[in-house]
């Protein structure tokens, strides 16, 4: 009687955490099984209940109440992947703002200095036939610069201009010259090395990762 009562009690320890650990997972898989830009916390709320959730609208987010009693918060996510964001204490405004993309990942108007080394400038301009990409696509030229220096262990940079090219926006890259720290030569996926314009040496936006381009060029959407 007495080993029985252990295993029940065994057997309750192990199984409630999995159960309540099991509503939080569906509860995950229903949201991320939608989307809708336009949801409310009320809709969210009625969707919820509509799927046997115990939901309710408070102020800005939606409350969830599981069968253990545990208290969840759901905040609508707009434009972002699932309904809504997840969380373990109810959100407030003075949370504020959280920052995702570190302060010194975007350079603005910066100036670079530009490399007088002959030799350097030389090989660089060996590793590549020019114009490696059709005038206008300069955005897969710079990706295809930027990784092959990097495969000969140059340190690159995408430099952008949004208002470049007759305003459709200019990418190229500037490659670090190994012997002269902070030196850098310009490289222009359809002309090639620039090493006489100052243009080249001067960008509104640079930046070490192509995919920081996204957080410069805005997204439209139409009704």
């Amino acid at each position: 009687m007495k080993s029985g009562l252990i295993l029940l009690l065994v057997y309750l320890m192990l199984c409630l955490p999995v159960t309540m650990a099991a509503e939080e997972n569906d509860l995950w898989l229903l949201l991320s099984s939608y989307e809708d830009i336009g949801i409310t916390v009320n809709d969210l709320a009625f969707f919820l209940v509509t799927h046997g959730y115990n939901a309710k609208p408070v102020e800005s987010y939606v409350m969830i109440t599981f069968t253990d009693g545990k208290e969840v918060y759901l905040t609508p996510n707009g434009a972002s992947p699932r309904l809504a964001d997840l969380w373990m204490t109810p959100p407030t405004a003075e949370r504020g703002p959280m920052q995702v993309i570190s302060s010194d990942a975007i350079k603005i108007n910066i100036t670079y200095k530009k490399t007088d080394n002959a030799d350097f400038i030389k090989t660089i301009n060996r590793y590549q036939m020019f114009p490696l990409t059709p005038l206008g696509m300069c955005y897969d030229g710079s990706q295809q610069l930027h990784e092959s220096y990097k495969s000969f262990g140059y340190i690159t940079i995408f430099m952008y201009d949004p208002s470049g090219f007759d305003s459709q926006g200019h990418l190229w890259v500037a490659v670090e010259d190994k012997d002269h720290a902070g030196a850098w030569l310009a490289v222009d996926s359809y002309y090639g090395v620039m090493n006489e314009d100052p243009y080249y040496y001067t960008a509104p936006y640079s930046f070490a990762d192509f995919k920081y381009l996204d957080s410069i060029n805005p997204k439209w959407k139409t009704a």
